[in-house]
């Protein structure tokens, strides 16, 4: 078959497939919830030294606290990329190659985050920490990228306020910003930079306000699901 009639007849197919996004986001949530259920493999079953008596063990598993909160952060900050990963896709309407390579991006660090939670469970000092953070600061950027990848070619939905897109941006930028800094930090003081992604917490709720207020200020973007 000639390119010229070959290209005629992929034409509508690109097109269909431009404009289906159900399974990209269904394998994206596949990998999302794989990558944090595996998140409870790296919390090991207390073990009593020789000799000792059962009445040693809350001693034992107070001793684990970096485990459970290694388990705890990573599975909040796993679903909060996830809620924002959500948000994306509401507001995408059609997507492209780089979109798909984006989102590829997004999901190879997401799969990455259960080895930096064993990492900084195994050490928990300067390298865990550092390595830690990083990992989880990319997966934020990864994210941004794909946001500003969609905006900026201009796959989201028609009539989203200007406002709206940049308000998501920083929220995107927010988080991972905050941890590459207490990654910095871990190389002087790794308490300090564990103490620092409380901070993610005030700093997502002054986004999401914001957001909230940016979504009802448009009456397209008000029928939107929060």
């Amino acid at each position: 078959m000639p390119y010229g009639r070959l290209s005629l007849h992929m034409a509508p197919s690109f097109r269909l497939e431009s404009t289906e996004t159900d399974r990209l986001v269904a394998f994206s949530d596949a990998v999302i919830a794989i990558a944090i259920t595996l998140l409870v493999l790296e919390l090991s079953v207390p073990t009593l030294p020789a000799g000792s008596t059962v009445a040693v063990l809350p001693t034992v598993i107070a001793e684990q606290w970096h485990e459970y909160l290694a388990y705890l952060l990573s599975f909040l900050v796993i679903a909060l990329y996830w809620v924002l990963h959500r948000r994306v896709f509401i507001h995408i309407d059609r997507h492209s190659r780089g979109i798909l390579w984006f989102n590829l991006l997004f999901l190879l660090f997401i799969a990455l985050i259960p080895y930096a939670t064993g990492v900084f469970v195994t050490y928990p000092s300067q390298l865990g920490v550092v390595v830690y953070a990083v990992m989880l600061a990319l997966t934020g950027f990864s994210l941004t990228l794909l946001w500003g990848y969609a905006s900026r070619k201009q796959l989201i939905e028609a009539g989203l306020a200007s406002r709206t897109v940049e308000i998501q941006a920083a929220r995107f930028l927010a988080s991972p910003i905050l941890l590459l800094m207490s990654a910095v930090i871990a190389v002087f003081d790794p308490t300090i930079a564990i103490l620092s992604w409380v901070l993610l917490v005030p700093i997502n709720a002054v986004f999401e306000s914001r957001l909230i207020a940016s979504l009802e200020d448009s009456p397209i973007e008000s029928e939107t699901p929060p």
